[in-house]
């Protein structure tokens, strides 16, 4: 073994020691560059997924913040990338429901078609949303669900806003074509508060006519029950300007048109304030209930019917007996209600519906015929006194108190009272406006023929045979009624008959109908009664 030499290089000589220090400091100098330059340079596979994954979990997470802090503020919930949705038929509605808030979209009644285009009735057709969505007040936007189908007809969506879990199930009754609506909010937080909202949106309709003389019977109203049982109506397809109306605490809502509505009937412990408005120049119109619950509890439930189709009284007292106070009878419901069973427990009879209306009218004038006749006795014998009243004028003059006094007594002793013809005119008022608003307003006669060239008792008669027949008689029945009239108020009256065939132009021929018969009948009367006065 050679010893080793004393002038051979060390590795630990300071030169090389230098020289590796130096190395090293340019080496990790470069790669410290590398790595602010170019995020992720030099990591492992195995590395990037890790960081990839930390990274879209970080995303996640704050999106789900935004989304939550987007709902707290109650700012516009964006709707997701991609809407899901489910399609509904059977053999009376066909709907999409969207999970964007669960509304139904498309909602089309498949058994009645509309007049003008011969299509299917649509419900809640607008681009304002869809009908019975589910939303945050003031926002244009659903709530986005998890949408799954239970079954036909059967729905359950869920939502997550932060800790709060809103379920949502609405499934469909094929009997009544009906809804049942079940909303679950768990773990609520306060601005729960601030409640949420269901919608009714519909279009607005324009009037086929809309003037004076020529006026369309069609409409389009919001109605509501609010305040322990009151109820109104608010018209807002004649509005010349925006509507905008609040009722707090309301039981039920509905948007009808004059054959078809689209209703809430709420169930829950908390009662929803309603808005409703109308945009006049959009041609928009929406009702708006706002659950805000006061207290807040681990687990919320809210519940109520949904309806949406036609106005037929006993399909509405299926889904529920409030339901019916959407058709409009007005004033007089306590008596039109039952003259509507009557005509439908005329029509089983006979099967048509315009025979049906003319059995109504007539057994409608028998119940009123006392009256009539105590009326026309009255005006004959007040017109058989006018002689003996206007010498008794003449002759007390100067006296009032004789002059009344005499003229008491001559109309006492020929059985004459002026109030007589006017009585049972009043009391008959009241039957013959029921009868007007149950034509009118039923479903029964949409699209019903009757006879001849009237197809459809729901709309007006297209070659105006029942307006002229019914100014005929009119004028016929006003020329035999005796009349105490001078003869400038006789020709003015002259002209009613002609005044109310023009409003008739439009209206609906069942309508027609009635009046033509009832007027009929009131000259046929008119005629035993005058010739029985005649032979006494």
């Amino acid at each position: 073994m050679q010893p080793q030499r004393k002038d051979s290089p060390s590795f630990f000589d300071p030169k090389t020691l230098i020289a590796v220090a130096a190395v090293a400091i340019v080496y990790f100098g470069w790669q410290s560059y590398l790595q602010k330059k170019y995020p992720g340079y030099g990591q492992v596979q195995s590395e990037k997924a890790a960081t990839t994954s930390d990274k879209t979990t970080a995303e996640g997470e704050l999106a789900k913040t935004s989304a939550a802090s987007a709902v707290d503020s109650k700012s516009e919930v964006m709707a997701p990338a991609e809407v899901k949705t489910f399609t509904f038929a059977d053999e009376k509605v066909s709907f999409v429901l969207s999970s964007q808030g669960m509304g139904l979209k498309d909602f089309t009644v498949t058994n009645y078609q509309d007049k003008k285009d011969k299509a299917n009735i649509k419900i809640g057709d607008s681009e304002l949303g869809g009908l019975f969505e589910m939303r945050w007040p003031g926002s244009t936007r659903g709530l986005n669900f998890h949408l799954v189908e239970q079954g036909p007809g059967h729905f359950v969506g869920t939502a997550q806003v932060g800790e709060t879990t809103i379920k949502r199930e609405l499934k469909y009754n094929k009997d009544n074509s009906s809804f049942s609506n079940t909303i679950w909010i768990s773990n609520p937080n306060d601005e729960i508060k601030n409640g949420f909202s269901l919608i009714i949106p519909e279009k607005i309709d324009v009037p086929e006519s809309s003037s004076f003389l020529f006026p369309s019977y069609e409409h389009q109203d919001f109605f509501v029950a609010h305040n322990g049982g009151k109820h109104d109506f608010v018209n807002f397809s004649n509005a010349k300007e925006n509507v905008v109306e609040v009722f707090p605490t309301a039981s039920l809502a509905s948007v009808s048109s004059q054959y078809f509505a689209a209703a809430v009937v709420d169930k829950s412990e908390v009662m929803p304030e309603v808005r409703v408005s109308s945009e006049y120049q959009a041609r928009n119109a929406m009702a708006e209930l706002v659950y805000k619950p006061v207290q807040l509890k681990p687990e919320m439930v809210f519940t109520g019917v949904f309806y949406a189709g036609p106005k037929a009284i006993d399909l509405l007292k299926a889904v529920d007996p409030e339901l019916v106070n959407i058709i409009d009878f007005g004033w007089s419901s306590i008596i039109a209600r039952p003259l509507l069973y009557v005509m439908k427990a005329f029509h089983s009879v006979v099967g048509n519906w315009g025979f049906a209306i003319i059995l109504l009218t007539l057994l409608v004038r028998l119940c009123v015929l006392p009256f009539n006749i105590m009326s026309m006795r009255s005006m004959k014998a007040m017109q058989k006194v006018q002689p003996l009243i206007q010498s008794i004028r003449e002759k007390y003059k100067d006296d009032p108190m004789r002059l009344n006094q005499e003229m008491m007594a001559v109309m006492k002793q020929n059985g004459a009272n002026p109030m007589g013809g006017c009585l049972p005119m009043l009391l008959q008022i009241p039957i013959f406006f029921a009868l007007y608003r149950v034509i009118g307003s039923s479903i029964e006669l949409y699209n019903s023929p009757f006879i001849f060239w009237i197809n459809d008792l729901s709309s007006h008669d297209k070659f105006y045979v029942l307006p002229v027949v019914s100014a005929i008689v009119m004028y016929l029945q006003q020329k035999m009624t005796p009349s105490t009239m001078d003869p400038t108020q006789a020709k003015i009256m002259a002209f009613m008959p002609v005044v109310f065939s023009l409003f008739m132009l439009q209206l609906p021929s069942g309508l027609t109908l009635y009046m033509a018969v009832s007027t009929l009948f009131g000259v046929i009367q008119q005629y035993f009664i005058m010739r029985d006065t005649k032979k006494a």
